[in-house]
């Protein structure tokens, strides 16, 4: 078993912190679940962004810090001129 850190962030501005206990096998999509955290995305800064069925077990380190952002957000439009 691995203890990792969720950092929620895009929450009212605030940013939130989450222990949670992974077995092999964990998805993305079942941290994200048990969290209730729909519409959002894990990943790791060095790493990008974990697909919904990766393996995050085998991806992360015991104690290490992923990030949960909101997987629905806009970056803007492109503007012709």
């Amino acid at each position: 078993m691995k203890q990792i850190t969720v950092v929620v962030a895009g929450t009212e501005g605030e940013q939130e912190f989450k222990d949670v206990q992974i077995l092999p096998g964990t998805k993305s999509r079942d941290v994200l679940a048990k969290l209730g955290l729909n519409g959002f995305a894990l990943s790791r800064p060095e790493a990008g962004m974990f697909a919904f069925n990766d393996d995050l077990y085998e991806a992360v380190a015991d104690g290490q810090k992923v990030y949960a952002t909101k997987s629905d957000v806009e970056a803007g439009q492109l503007i012709s001129q």
